[in-house]
């Protein structure tokens, strides 16, 4: 290279350097990550937290390009930090900020699963939302969510519970700490007021939720809820009575896994015209339930029969497991508002009953090999309730429970949406749309369907129906199942509150991974279920309209 562009090149390269800045792409990128970088050092004391802690600080603060250079669609700031407990015993709650660079004034809390013990993934779609629109992160909504109080390898270690703080966060109190922190770093990063608080998940993230919006009712503009454990204490004493109806006695109640594929198999055949179109969905899950009965009778064994795990079920499997399964159970106490029931499953209508694939229960009980219920309500019982104590969940009552039944009622309270009167968030502008499949086997679809029904008879149809919409989906499971619809929940959530007009009957893909993904149905708002109008295309949602007989 000559003398003299070997003397320029530092010079060109000051230039160059100089231009790119002076660009107002270069410019927006290099603020945004200048003030990403910022935040490092972004620490928030225990005062300006509404509930008891510690404080809160940043652990890091990483400044995302976008893939587009163009623009800054997808550009933000992943801020990781936690939150200390008063209790030095006690977990940090760990928490991920995601502040993007064009942000549209809304923010969007993420809720997590089972027990938790992790941060929800909170740079992806919406629960049950569609794949081909743009995150709620690209939208520009601040998305952030927490792990709820404590850290764990997987979402069923429930030990955690020991600790009353780690408890409470996990409750409810991780819910509001985490909006704190979040609003005070938004507060920090724009120069402009937050307009709107959403709050989306499902299962345990449905439950949490239900309770960001009824315990904090001016704090949260929106929730999309999708098959919350809303009686969350009810359920957890459901999986009690599960394991003693199929344990006990050496395990006479157990249905093998090639017998509840033959009473699932059975089922849709039995069910799956009664909506007009076989199409392997189930979608009028009442008029199947009246056969439950007669399908039970044809699947009794017969005299002289002992029982084979292909193709008859004995008195013990019938009159124990499959009765709980479908009936549910009663208490002869109450637990919080009132409730003193938990209704059963769709167990005879097409779902894959989760009884294990184990007759024996191991000790502690383990999802999989053992009925998935039976593992949830162990870790509950042991670690929320015996705080330690040695607990046998097959001596286990859950009618008479003891010196435990204070413990239950309280918690109650403590975990759980069940109540019924929504009158605070309602009054303020407050919008709740609701999802729960009808082939959950790990939330009750009618437990669900019947707090829907206790809110409309606390608060009256009409409403109701200004703040709340409930959708009993044929095909849903907890996630996934036969049909699994997904929709862009987010702007019709946005929509209603922004513009009041709520979601009618909207449009539904099927999102399963199977030859029916991408067919089309209208979700329809309960008790109205889909039945097919008797001419058209099934794969095609204008074939059906919403009925409710």
């Amino acid at each position: 290279m000559p003398l003299l562009l070997r003397a320029l090149s530092p010079l060109a390269v000051a230039l160059s350097v100089l231009y790119a800045s002076t660009s107002p792409a270069f410019a927006q990128a290099g603020d945004a990550a200048m003030r990403c970088a910022e935040l490092n050092s972004f620490t928030l004391s225990a005062n300006a937290i509404t509930l008891p802690t510690s404080g809160a600080r940043v652990t890091s603060a990483t400044f995302v390009a976008s893939d587009d250079t163009a623009n800054q669609k997808g550009e933000f700031c992943r801020v990781l930090g936690e939150t200390s407990p008063v209790d030095p015993q006690a977990p940090k709650i760990l928490w991920q900020v995601n502040l993007p660079t064009s942000w549209n004034g809304k923010l969007l809390q993420y809720g997590g699963g089972g027990y938790n013990g992790s941060i929800p993934p909170t740079t992806e779609k919406t629960t049950l939302g569609l794949d081909v629109v743009p995150t709620p992160l690209e939208q520009g909504y601040v998305t952030f969510g927490s792990d709820s109080g404590h850290q764990a390898p997987n979402a069923d270690d429930a030990s955690f519970g020991k600790n009353d703080e780690a408890m409470l966060n996990y409750g409810y109190m991780h819910i509001r700490k985490t909006l704190d922190v979040a609003k005070a770093l938004v507060e920090r990063r724009y120069a402009k007021p937050i307009r709107r608080v959403y709050y989306q998940g499902g299962s345990t993230g449905g439950r949490e939720g239900l309770t960001a919006a009824s315990r904090w009712p001016d704090a949260y503009d929106g929730i999309l809820t999708n098959y919350p454990t809303a009686n969350f204490v009810g359920l957890r004493l459901w999986g009690a009575g599960l394991a003693r109806a199929i344990y006990d006695d050496k395990s006479a109640g157990w249905i093998p896994p090639k017998l509840v594929e033959t009473i699932a198999k059975d089922a849709i055949a039995s069910c799956d015209a009664l909506d007009g179109a076989k199409d392997g969905l189930i979608s009028d899950a009442s008029g199947c339930r009246k056969q439950s009965a007669a399908l039970v009778e044809k699947l009794a064994c017969k005299a002289g029969e002992s029982g084979n795990p292909e193709n008859c079920l004995t008195n013990a499997q019938i009159d124990r497991t499959l009765k709980i399964y479908h009936d549910g159970y009663a208490l002869p106490y109450p637990l919080a508002n009132g409730i003193d029931s938990y209704p059963g499953y769709n167990s005879l209508e097409g779902i894959l009953m989760q009884l294990g694939s184990e007759p024996q229960m191991r000790n502690p009980p383990v999802s999989g090999p053992n009925a998935h219920h039976s593992s949830r309500a162990f870790e509950f019982l042991q670690n929320f309730v015996a705080r330690g104590q040695p607990l046998d969940l097959l001596s286990f009552d859950t009618r008479d429970p003891g010196k435990f039944k204070d413990r239950i009622v309280e918690l109650s309270g403590i975990i759980g949406a069940p109540q019924t009167d929504w009158s605070a968030f309602a009054d303020k502008g407050g919008k709740i749309i609701w999802l729960q499949g009808t082939d959950d086997p790990s939330v009750s679809p009618y437990g669900n369907a019947k707090l829907y029904e206790a809110i409309v008879a606390k608060m009256g149809r009409e409403k109701a129906a200004a703040f709340l919409r409930f959708y009993l989906v044929p095909g849903l499971a907890h996630g996934g199942g036969r049909f699994s619809p997904a929709w862009d929940n987010l702007t019709a959530l946005d929509n209603w509150v922004e513009n009041g007009v709520p979601p009618v009957n909207p449009i539904v893909m099927d999102a399963t991974k199977s030859d029916t993904r991408g067919r089309t149905r209208p979700l329809c708002e309960y008790p109205s279920w889909p039945k097919y109008k008797g001419t058209g295309d099934m794969s095609q949602a204008a074939s059906f309209t919403c009925a409710r007989d």
